[in-house]
C-alpha cells in the first residue's frame, strides 16, 4: 500500500515538474523577447543565406513547380549551415555627391592671379589656360527672423465730394490686404510652418521649440504654438483633410488599415492614463491615388473601426485585429509579416543566445520567408502575371504550410505558449492569410501601414501625449498631410507653406473644386514644391559667381 502511494506521489511530482518546467522555458522565452526588444535589433532576421540580392539564389523563375514541392519540406527542416560572410568595404557610388547637393543653390568662389602679376622668370604678361574644381563646401546659413509691418493706404477721390461733382460725399477707397492667418495675433503662414515641420515632421515637442525660438530672439510660449497649430488645423486644413478621407475611400481599390495608441489627458469621462488611439488608412502600393489619413479615437472597438472605414467597400489589408471583420470591404486580406512575427518570437534561444533551428518556432519563419522571396522575385510584374505566379509558386508553399501548422498543432504537445499562438493565429487567420493568392493587387503583408506609422510612434516618445482632444484633432489633421505628401514626393516645408499661403485666401473653404487643386497629389500644385530628381550642372557654370584675387 505504501509502496502504492509512493508511485502515485512520483508520477504527481513528474506532472508538476514538468509544468514547472513549461513555465521556466516560457518566462526564460518571454525574457529573451523582452531584452532583444530592449537591447536587440528589431529586424527580424534569421540567418544571412537567404539575401537574395546577394546572387547567390537560383531565380524562381528557372526552378519547376515539381521541385519545389519536391524539396521544399527538406529545405525548411533541415539545420541551416552556417557560412561564413566575408564582408567587402563598400565603395562609394558615383554621382552621391551629385546628388545630394543637387537641391542646393551654388555658389562658385573663383581663385585668380592679379592681372598684373608677371612671370617669375622672364616677366612677361600671364594668360589663364584653364579652371580646376578642387573642392565642395556646404555652407550653413542660420534662419533670420523679421518683422514685417503691413500698412494699408487710404486714397481719396479728388472729385467725389466737390461743387462740380454730382456726389456729394467724398469717396475713400482702401488698398487691399492679405487676410491674416490668424486674427489678433503676429504668427505668420511662415512661421506655423516652421512650427508644424518641427513638431510633426522633426519630432520636436514644443517645449523645445521654446528654447528654440527663445535662443534667436522671439518669446513664443508653448501653450501659445499649441493653439495656432489648433486654430490653423481647424479654420483651413480640417476641410482639405475631410476631402482627403473622402477621395482615398472612393478612388482606391485597397486600403491598409492599423492602428496604434495615443495618450490624451483631458478627455471627457476619461482619466488620463487611460489609452487612446490613432487609426491610420494608408492607398495601396499600386493605387494612383496615393494618401495617408490619421484619425484619433478614445475606442478600439469594432463600432470605432466600422466608423473609420464608413462609405468604403472595396478591400482592405489589416493584421489579426477582428473589429475589422465586421467592415464593409469586398476582401479583406491579412497580414503575412504579422504571422511570420508570431513565429519568430517563438523560436527558443539556446545557451549561446542563437536561434535553435530546429524548433518548430524556426520551420514557420522559414515558411513565411519564401513566399516573401517569391514576391520580391515577382514585384514588377503586371496584376495577371502575379496572380499566375502566385499559383504556380507560392500556393504549394502555401498549402504545405498549413498543412504543417495543422500536424503541429494537432497532433504534438506544445508546451511553448507563443508557438501555440503563432499555431492558432496562423490557423484562425488562414481565409484572410490565402486570399491574396487570387488578387495580384494585394500585397503579402501590412507592412505599408506600418512605416507610415512608424515616424508617429517615433516622435510619439518626444511629445508623449496630446493635453487636448482638439491638439488631438489637429495631430491627426497634419500627420495625415505630411504623410500623404511624403507619398506624393513632396517637398514638406514647402507644401505647408503653400497650404497656408493660400487657404486663408479663399473664401469657401467647403468647395470641394477648389479644395481639389491643394490636394497632395493634385496636378495644379507649383513646380517648386514637386521633388523633381533633375540633372545636376556643372556647379562652375550654375548660380552666382565671384572673384578672389591671391
Amino acid at each position: 500500500m505504501l509502496y502504492q502511494e509512493l508511485i502515485k506521489k512520483h508520477e504527481e511530482l513528474i506532472k508538476k515538474h514538468e509544468g514547472l518546467q513549461n513555465k521556466y522555458d516560457n518566462a526564460i522565452l518571454e525574457l529573451n523577447n523582452l531584452k532583444k526588444i530592449v537591447f536587440g535589433s528589431r529586424r527580424e532576421t534569421i540567418c544571412k543565406f537567404e539575401n537574395i540580392e546577394s546572387g547567390g539564389q537560383t531565380s524562381l523563375f528557372e526552378t519547376s513547380t515539381e521541385e519545389i514541392q519536391k524539396n521544399i519540406e527538406n529545405e525548411i527542416i533541415e539545420e541551416t549551415e552556417k557560412i561564413m560572410v566575408t564582408r567587402k568595404k563598400k565603395s562609394k557610388k558615383a554621382g552621391v555627391k551629385r546628388s545630394a547637393l543637387k537641391d542646393i543653390q551654388f555658389e562658385t568662389v573663383e581663385h585668380i592671379i592679379d592681372k598684373n602679376s608677371k612671370c617669375p622668370n622672364c616677366e612677361n604678361d600671364l594668360n589663364i589656360v584653364g579652371k580646376k574644381l578642387i573642392r565642395q563646401e556646404v555652407e550653413y546659413i542660420p534662419a533670420k527672423l523679421r518683422v514685417i509691418n503691413f500698412v494699408q493706404a487710404t486714397y481719396k477721390c479728388i472729385y467725389c465730394g466737390t461743387k462740380e461733382s454730382d456726389n456729394e460725399v467724398p469717396t475713400f477707397i482702401k488698398a487691399k490686404l492679405p487676410n491674416p492667418i490668424l486674427t489678433h495675433s503676429f504668427a505668420s503662414s511662415s512661421l506655423i510652418t516652421e512650427i508644424m515641420y518641427q513638431k510633426y515632421f522633426m519630432g520636436s515637442p514644443l517645449y523645445r521649440q521654446e528654447s528654440f525660438w527663445e535662443e534667436r530672439g522671439l518669446i513664443l510660449p508653448r501653450n501659445m504654438m499649441a493653439n495656432w497649430l489648433i486654430k490653423t488645423s481647424e479654420y483651413y486644413l480640417e476641410p482639405l483633410y475631410n476631402l482627403m478621407s473622402k477621395v482615398l475611400k472612393s478612388k482606391c481599390q485597397l486600403l491598409h488599415v492599423d492602428e496604434t495608441t495615443i495618450q490624451c489627458n483631458k478627455e471627457k469621462d476619461r482619466e488620463p492614463k487611460n489609452k487612446s488611439y490613432m487609426w491610420v488608412m494608408v492607398s495601396g502600393e499600386l493605387e494612383e491615388t496615393k494618401g495617408a489619413i490619421f484619425k484619433y479615437e478614445a475606442s478600439r472597438s469594432a463600432e470605432t473601426a466600422k466608423a473609420f472605414l464608413e462609405g468604403y467597400t472595396n478591400d482592405i489589408m489589416t493584421d489579426g485585429y477582428a473589429a475589422y471583420n465586421d467592415s464593409n470591404s469586398a476582401h479583406h486580406f491579412k497580414c503575412w509579416a504579422h504571422c511570420r512575427r508570431y513565429f519568430y518570437e517563438s523560436i527558443p534561444l539556446d545557451s549561446n543566445k542563437k536561434m535553435i533551428t530546429s524548433s518548430s518556432g524556426y520551420t514557420g519563419v522559414k515558411y513565411c520567408d519564401k513566399l516573401f522571396k517569391i514576391e520580391r522575385e515577382i514585384a514588377n510584374l503586371s496584376v495577371p502575371e502575379k496572380v499566375l505566379k502566385r499559383n504556380e509558386l507560392s500556393k504549394p508553399i502555401v498549402n504545405d504550410f498549413f498543412d504543417w501548422v495543422s500536424r503541429t498543432k494537432n497532433e504534438t504537445v506544445v508546451t511553448n505558449n507563443k508557438l501555440l499562438k503563432a499555431l492558432t493565429y496562423a490557423i484562425n487567420q488562414q481565409g484572410g492569410l490565402m486570399l491574396f493568392l487570387e488578387h495580384g493587387h494585394a500585397p503579402l503583408s501590412n507592412n505599408l501601414v506600418e512605416r507610415k506609422i512608424r515616424p508617429f510612434a517615433i516622435h510619439r516618445k518626444n511629445w508623449l501625449f496630446s493635453d487636448s482632444v482638439a491638439g488631438a484633432k489637429s495631430t491627426q489633421i497634419i500627420y495625415s498631410l505630411i504623410e500623404s505628401a511624403k507619398l506624393n514626393n513632396l517637398h514638406i516645408w514647402g507644401y505647408l507653406k503653400y497650404l497656408l499661403d493660400n487657404l486663408p485666401q479663399i473664401e469657401e473653404l467647403q468647395d470641394e473644386t477648389i479644395l481639389a487643386k491643394f490636394l497632395p497629389w493634385s496636378k495644379e500644385l507649383p513646380d517648386d514644391i514637386l521633388n523633381i530628381d533633375n540633372s545636376v550642372e556643372d556647379p562652375l557654370l550654375k548660380d552666382k559667381q565671384h572673384k578672389i584675387l591671391i
